[in-house]
């Protein structure tokens, strides 16, 4: 949801910036498509750094829980804690774990898209279109964890 909010803002504001200015515009008037020029790198980058992103945070977690467990409080040793954490570590959990966040960037970028490109009235629509953006991005997130939970569930 950290991500939902500061990208979905980020690129509606960036987009709806554009499209009240015209620029949007004057890219058609050049024959430029502006989705192909504008929408698809946005999709692209998050649908792939969401899950790079994911990977990173899950290993610094595993790491801090090490740090706390093994050499800070010396409840377990440290061949333990791995092998406890390889253990536990379940295929199903895996795919749920690198499917969602492609689903969120898509999901991110999409929306972000979507308001910023339909922008109008200004900066306050581009106030307006960021707000829409985060709300609706951060719905859209919690009905897709809801769905892949049901579809994971009955696996």
């Amino acid at each position: 949801l950290l991500v939902a909010g500061r990208n979905a803002s980020g690129i509606a504001s960036e987009l709806g910036s554009m499209k009240v200015t015209e620029q949007i515009d004057a890219m058609r008037a050049l024959g430029t498509d502006p989705v192909q020029k504008l929408v698809t790198p946005r999709l692209i980058a998050t649908s792939m750094m969401l899950p790079c992103l994911t990977v990173i945070a899950d290993a610094v977690g595993l790491v801090g829980a090490y740090l706390v467990a093994v050499p800070l409080l010396h409840i377990i040793s440290a061949g333990a804690y791995w092998s406890t954490s390889w253990r536990a570590l379940v295929l199903n959990d895996l795919a749920q774990g690198l499917i969602k966040p492609l689903l969120f960037g898509m999901i991110i970028s999409l929306v972000g898209c979507y308001y910023g490109l339909r922008t109008t009235g200004g900066t306050q629509g581009v106030g307006r279109a960021t707000t829409e953006a985060v709300v609706s991005a951060s719905i859209w997130i919690f009905f897709t964890t809801f769905l892949i939970d049901k579809i994971f569930v009955n696996l």
